[in-house]
């Protein structure tokens, strides 16, 4: 009966190996795919982010072309400013050669209707 006995340990011990081989497969995430399929989920999203990332830093790289700096907007007042001392002469003589049409329409006038 020993040899029965030796058998039979030898038996439970390779079945309990074989079980605890098969049962470790199974809850090793990539034996059964779940952790391939997880990675593969995480490099989408993340190539999916990078790509908008890409198109945000593309933006705004443009942004900061079309920005206007400190000395655009410094050399755009001093023009403006030029611009309205040059409209500020252009009124005096706009009102002074209207002034001058006047006189010169009422003297044609009262010429006209003194003769």
């Amino acid at each position: 009966m020993e040899i029965w006995l030796q058998w039979a340990i030898i038996a439970f011990i390779v079945l309990a190996i074989g079980y605890v081989v098969f049962r470790g497969g199974a809850a090793n995430p990539e034996g059964t795919g779940h952790l391939g399929r997880k990675v593969n989920e995480i490099s989408k999203n993340m190539n999916t982010l990078s790509g908008r990332v890409g198109y945000l830093e593309a933006d705004l790289d443009e942004m900061k072309r079309e920005v206007a700096t400190i000395k655009d907007i410094e050399r755009i007042e001093e023009r403006i400013a030029t611009v309205r001392a040059e409209l500020g002469g252009h009124r005096e003589l706009s009102q002074r050669t209207n002034h001058s049409v006047d006189r010169i329409e009422r003297m044609l006038i009262e010429r006209g209707l003194g003769k």
